[in-house]
């Protein structure tokens, strides 16, 4: 159930970050763009690893 809850949260943040992301894009701010997509990347490998029960 953890597993479950931890994988939900970390798809939450992953879609957050990717829409923050973007619109650090359109806002020509390009280092904090980067920073939002490494972390969309990190939460993306937290997500698949909650649901599959590796974490």
């Amino acid at each position: 159930m953890e597993k479950s809850i931890f994988g939900i949260f970390t798809l939450i943040m992953l879609i957050a970050c990717l829409i923050f992301g973007t619109k650090s894009l359109r806002q020509k701010k390009y280092a904090l763009a980067i920073v939002f997509y490494l972390n969309a990347i990190s939460n993306l490998v937290n997500c698949i690893h909650a649901f599959s029960g590796i974490i």
